[in-house]
């Protein structure tokens, strides 16, 4: 379906597009949360801006509220961010030092997580500053049982932040929110508005250049390029953008601050447009390929027992393209808390269980990174193996 068909603009610029990079037209698409969805992906990209955008679902609030609910089922549940010196990292764990070290927030600082969810990398902060004044807000309320570990009451806020909230925090974060929002721009006008003149924005969303399997999941309607990124950050009153790509393996990390909106200067001219649109395209056709490459190498192992490596996105896309299924005896993932799981009836086991039956292993894994992780995985080195990479 068109843009045109679909009523569908630049969340950014506003401008109209044209046909879209990348269309699924398979009943089966897969989220964030790496879940199955039931609906077509189609993925278009702005050649002003070169945003590039998926339409939002439909009821997208109660979507949020009801049936996203990011690592609820422990406390602890987290995302594995690397494996270092042989002992994991996890996500919020480096969210947290990367923060406090590009920030170095002063003494007492009012500190915001806007879209928090369990608000775990403010929790680490904390933790690290005691010193520092915690408040969290998110679009549901199912998190309040976390919140209330370190955030007094008076300082949650679920569906709408307290008028009074205006103009109060020296910094707020907002860590994988931006992705999600149907209207970006006004969720940044809101966080202008909650920061004292001169407050700092610390915000962290996905990089499809880095991660490319950003650009087609369902529930991501803003997969932002750094043209993009630098035009709605100027438009919505914010100055001394610093947009990092180095710190994070998967995300763009970014530095604001508040401005007085008569001081910004929109950017002009920007050259990098053609490019990140051209980036977008070359992702886009490499998704559109890969179905087809991993049902041309299933027809050759068809005989062979299989297991997936990752239990993310890259995992369940390969399990979801997959003929013959019942060839596959469990994902493999070095995260205890995936573990706990089962996806598509198949259980999530630690890389140690893999048995000798297994001749096959899909990587199920950031393709920009494959190679590296499966090579480090010691007990797949025990016999010889056929693998497939995305």
């Amino acid at each position: 379906m068109s843009a045109v068909a679909l009523g569908l603009a630049c969340n950014v610029c506003g401008a109209t597009f044209a046909e879209p990079l990348y269309r699924n037209d398979c009943t089966t698409s897969i989220t964030s949360l790496a879940k199955p969805f039931d609906g077509p992906t189609t993925v278009f990209g702005c050649s002003a801006c070169g945003h590039v955008q998926t339409p939002a679902l439909d009821a997208i609030g109660d979507y949020y509220d009801t049936a996203y609910n990011v690592r609820i089922e422990s406390d602890d549940a987290d995302d594995l961010y690397a494996v270092r010196d042989g002992k994991p990292v996890y996500r919020t764990e480096h969210q947290a030092v990367e923060a406090l070290a590009k920030l170095e927030p002063s003494l007492g600082s009012r500190i915001l997580d806007y879209g928090c969810g369990k608000a775990r990398t403010l929790y680490h902060m904390c933790r690290a500053r005691p010193d520092l004044q915690p408040a969290v807000f998110d679009v549901s309320d199912a998190y309040r049982r976390s919140w209330d570990e370190f955030v007094p009451r008076e300082e949650q806020a679920a569906y709408g932040v307290p008028p009074e909230w205006s103009g109060r925090f020296d910094v707020v974060l907002s860590f994988y929110a931006l992705e999600h929002v149907a209207d970006p721009r006004g969720f940044l006008a809101g966080i202008h508005r909650l920061l004292k003149p001169g407050g700092r924005l610390h915000l962290v969303v996905p990089n499809p250049r880095r991660n490319p399997g950003d650009l087609i999941v369902v529930d991501h309607v803003n997969h932002f390029m750094p043209s993009s990124l630098r035009l709605i950050f100027a438009l919505e009153g914010f100055d001394d953008v610093m947009i990092d790509e180095d710190s994070n393996t998967a995300a763009y990390v970014i530095g604001a601050r508040r401005a007085d909106a008569a001081r910004v200067s929109l950017p002009t001219g920007d050259r990098s447009v053609a490019k990140s649109l051209q980036q977008a395209h070359d992702i886009a056709a490499a998704w559109t390929g890969a179905r087809e490459r991993i049902l041309s190498f299933e027809r050759t192992v068809s005989d062979k027992r299989a297991a997936i490596y990752g239990s993310g996105f890259y995992g369940v896309f390969i399990a979801a393209a997959l003929v013959r299924r019942s060839a596959v005896a469990y994902f493999l993932d070095r995260n205890p808390h995936q573990q706990r799981k089962t996806i598509f009836g198949l259980p999530v086991r630690a890389p140690e269980a893999i048995g000798d039956d297994i001749e096959v292993v899909y990587a199920g894994l950031n393709p920009q990174r494959a190679h590296e992780i499966i090579g480090g995985v010691e007990p797949l080195r025990r016999r010889p193996r056929r693998y497939f990479y995305l």
